[in-house]
């Protein structure tokens, strides 16, 4: 029976990640978040099989700490999922050495060192899945994003290169460069940083390729997919889950025939 630590697991991409594997027959999840009366709550709704763990990804001992809950609560540790993430918004111009450093510390420190801690154990198992929700951005970004942009294009980077690394261990590592999502976190940004309407996830969603924006539960499924055995003959991978193609764009109207 697989068990799995998931960070960011007090709500959004962490928590509907932990609700699939549940489901799917995952005999544990143990959540990693800051937030702890939101991680008890989650625990309570996820029911049986869910753990929780405590703590700030920026603090350098909260990895270690959290893998051996893991390892204490299940006595293995199968698939790691860092879906937690700072979008803070700075750019060139106004990034502040203290802003850089919350950025690169929970975007790129924390699942660095997550995957080093969850190796010690997967190793010797010859087995083991490591997941990092990156981002589109990690291609560029606008100018308010900048620096969000580099600490996950330095996540994608270090997916590939961890692949690499553990390809001759069982041990498989993705990165999924995520698309405009809706998730609780996104919602609050947009209705107070941005000051959009309650509505803007159904207004901007419906002008998108699809019509909607991708969730939360959509993410879940493709990471549910890259766990199972039809992904078992893959790592490394980029996954650019978007609807619109990296390098594309609509036809400007003067531009049509």
């Amino acid at each position: 029976m697989r068990t799995a630590l998931i960070t960011g697991g007090a709500q959004g991409i962490g928590a509907a990640v932990a609700r699939k594997f549940l489901g799917e027959g995952f005999a544990g999840v143990l959540l990693v978040d800051r937030n702890a009366e939101k991680l008890a709550a989650m625990q309570k709704q996820l029911g049986k099989g869910a753990e929780i763990y405590a703590g700030d990804l920026r603090d350098a001992g909260t990895p270690a700490a959290a893998v051996a809950k893991a390892i204490k609560s299940f006595g293995r540790l199968d698939v790691v999922v860092n879906a937690a993430g700072n979008t803070e918004r700075c750019g060139i111009a106004d990034t502040t050495p203290d802003s850089f450093d919350r950025l690169f510390e929970v975007n790129v420190k924390a699942p660095l060192f997550m995957m080093q801690e969850a190796a010690k154990h997967m190793v010797p198992a010859k087995s083991g899945v490591m997941i990092n929700v990156a981002s589109m951005l990690a291609h560029g970004g606008p100018p308010n994003l900048a620096t969000y942009s580099a600490s996950k294009s330095a996540l994608m980077t270090l997916s590939r290169s961890a692949a690499n690394t553990f390809k001759r261990d069982g041990i498989r590592v993705f990165c999924i460069n995520l698309g405009w999502a809706l998730t609780d976190g996104e919602h609050e940004l947009q209705t107070t940083f941005h000051k959009l309407p309650q509505s803007w996830a159904e207004d901007i969603g419906g002008r998108m390729p699809f019509g909607r924006l991708i969730t939360s539960d959509d993410v879940a499924g493709l990471c549910a997919f890259l766990v199972s055995p039809p992904a078992q003959m893959m790592t490394g991978a980029v996954i650019d889950y978007e609807q619109m193609p990296v390098g594309t764009f609509d036809s400007h109207p003067a531009l049509s025939p």
